[in-house]
């Protein structure tokens, strides 16, 4: 699905060999793993021909993607008391399948429960609104696709990359439903170089895990989809718009990590404190207590030890 006009004009300017502009120090590519690399690079209307050549190596021959839909990524909940489901990218495809694709960066405890929570939204959305014809849960699938960053979602010790998830029956390991799909790409465990890539689907993992480090495109990367994805992320050919929200989501993360760098200091300041003055009170009560028991006054050895009279007679 060809974008003449798009590719045109980003493969018009040749990839120089070089990583950074050397005197403004700019990337040279921009992280795709970031909210506006990624929707620069996939969320886009001009970009649509990225985003289903990605979701064609996801899928790897479950269903051919021809054609997309964007859809809106905000969900309300039920209640005013329950909260809105807001998804990197939601869109569907030609024959009204759903696709959730979501780019999480830093790790989430129940990343796993906010995938069902997200896919149940998806589904609970097809059902008809308003005074329609008869329904019969006539459920379209629902495809969930994670690209995790720095952290896992497995727990069985494995240094499995790839996780393809479905509902199965336990007892025949067959599909029980084909309508909810689950993918979760952990790029901790995707380690591979560029000579050592296989398919499609690993060039482009590759392209997501380290765009942002090459100081070229690498010349395994013959795919003409590909190759225009790490032209669209040449930070040159940014609008001065997206550069603008570039350097204020770099502003705000390096806030984020120095206010925590901050409280962890803090905390550890305040830890020290409270464990000094614990040994200082246990001190004082063991005093308190030898002094008791030699028989000198309560009110003295209140002063003497800076506790209470009442702690000094509860000793």
């Amino acid at each position: 699905m060809p974008q003449k006009h798009f590719r045109k004009n980003i493969l018009a300017e040749p990839v120089p060999t070089y990583g950074y502009n050397q005197q403004k120090r700019d990337p040279y590519f921009i992280d795709p793993l970031s909210d506006p690399g990624f929707k620069r690079l996939f969320g886009a209307e001009q970009s649509k021909a990225l985003a289903i050549t990605f979701l064609n190596h996801v899928l790897q021959g479950k269903r051919q993607v021809t054609s997309l839909e964007f859809l809106k990524n905000e969900y309300p909940g039920e209640t005013k008391e329950e909260g809105a489901a807001v998804i990197d990218m939601v869109c569907k495809d030609q024959n009204g399948a759903y696709f959730i694709v979501e780019m999480q960066r830093n790790r989430h405890r129940n990343f796993k429960e906010r995938s069902l929570f997200y896919a149940s939204r998806l589904i609970t959305e097809q059902a008809p609104h308003g005074n329609r014809k008869e329904w019969g849960y006539a459920l379209k699938d629902v495809y969930i696709i994670a690209v995790l960053e720095n952290f896992t979602v497995q727990s069985d010790n494995t240094a499995q990359w790839l996780h393809d998830v479905a509902l199965v029956n336990t007892a025949t390991a067959k599909i029980f439903s084909e309508r909810l799909h689950f993918t979760y790409i952990e790029l901790p465990f995707f380690n591979k170089k560029e000579d050592q890539l296989e398919n499609g689907l690993e060039n482009w993992v590759y392209a997501l895990k380290n765009l942002k480090r090459l100081k070229q495109i690498p010349t395994v990367f013959t795919e003409p989809d590909l190759i225009q994805f790490c032209q669209a992320a040449r930070y040159i050919n940014l609008t001065k718009e997206e550069k603008n929200m570039i350097s204020a989501k770099t502003k705000a993360r390096w806030d984020y990590y120095a206010a925590i760098g901050g409280a962890k200091d803090e905390g550890e300041e305040i830890g020290e404190a409270r464990g000094e003055a614990r040994g200082i009170y246990k001190k004082a009560v063991e005093m308190a207590s030898r002094l008791k028991a030699e028989g000198f006054n309560i009110d003295k050895i209140a002063e003497y030890t800076g506790l209470s009279v009442n702690e000094v007679e509860d000793l």
